[in-house]
């Protein structure tokens, strides 16, 4: 007994000084086989905190997602979570695969699907494609009007890229983009689907961005151009200040005042 005492010490000392072995990211699936416009339940385990990318690809390289029906969750600490995510086949069809990457792209799992009906389209495997993202040209954010906002109500920003591919063949662009107030944004953008960008092809793309309610302060919109799990990034900054509301809370302190100096010159007549 006193042995096997002597033993769990000794062990968890170890444990101590070599520290837990790190989980490896995980991605399993609530069903094997799912046909276009429903939906399967990704779980995700060992991932680090923060927002991860879930798209639903083919597996060839380079591969091509559904980006139209990808998703972005924020995982808690424990890094577990899930989410629903719609089954549309990719652009050159299947064999399919779940792929989940963290925003960066450091971290990566896969998890097999079958799609009913999405066979591989022909020529699929041999289509010249790009493997590096869009070079970004320009980008800017627009501030677009609406008097709500004004007054603490949601408000409405575009971001407006200019593009361009410097590759000699097609290439295919997924985008992903957070806003927030911090330095690492975790809100979600539903980002647009791009067509693909012809080589040499200079085009501009615009992501419309909502900053909820209440709108007020310091804004940062962190964005990644993604192509064959290489990623550009992109930041932009904005700001909301809603004076109609600065105006009201202004106005509702000096009716007051006014009515008190008014009163105080009655009484004193």
């Amino acid at each position: 007994m006193r042995w096997s005492a002597y033993g769990a010490v000794a062990l968890l000392a170890a444990l101590t000084l070599t520290g837990a072995p790190t989980p490896e990211p995980r991605v399993t699936l609530d069903r094997a086989e799912a046909s276009p416009g429903e939906q399967v339940l990704v779980r995700l385990t060992g991932w680090p905190a923060g927002t991860v990318v879930i798209e639903l690809c083919d597996t060839g390289t380079p591969s091509r997602c559904a980006v139209d029906t990808s998703a972005q969750i924020h995982l808690p600490g424990t890094g577990a979570g899930g989410t629903p995510l719609t089954v549309a086949a990719p652009p050159d069809g299947c064999p399919c695969q779940v792929r989940v990457r963290t925003m960066e792209g450091r971290l990566s799992a896969t998890a097999p699907l079958r799609v009913t009906g999405a066979t591989r389209r022909p020529g699929g495997t041999v289509r010249s494609v790009a493997t590096r993202p869009p070079v970004v040209v320009g980008a800017h954010v627009e501030r677009d009007g609406g008097w709500p906002a004004l007054f603490g109500a949601s408000a409405q920003r575009t971001v407006v890229l200019r593009l361009r591919n410097d590759e000699s063949a097609p290439v295919a662009v997924a985008l992903s983009f957070s806003v927030g107030r911090g330095p690492e944004p975790t809100g979600f953008v539903a980002s647009p689907d791009v067509p693909d960008l012809a080589a040499g092809e200079e085009r501009v793309v615009r992501i419309p961005i909502s900053l909820p309610a209440p709108a007020v302060g310091d804004y940062r919109i962190h964005g990644e151009l993604v192509t064959s799990g290489s990623a550009r990034r992109v930041e932009a900054t904005t700001d909301h200040q809603p004076w109609g509301l600065a105006g009201l809370l202004a106005l509702a302190v000096l009716v007051p005042v006014v009515a008190e100096l008014r009163r105080r010159r009655s009484s004193g007549r």
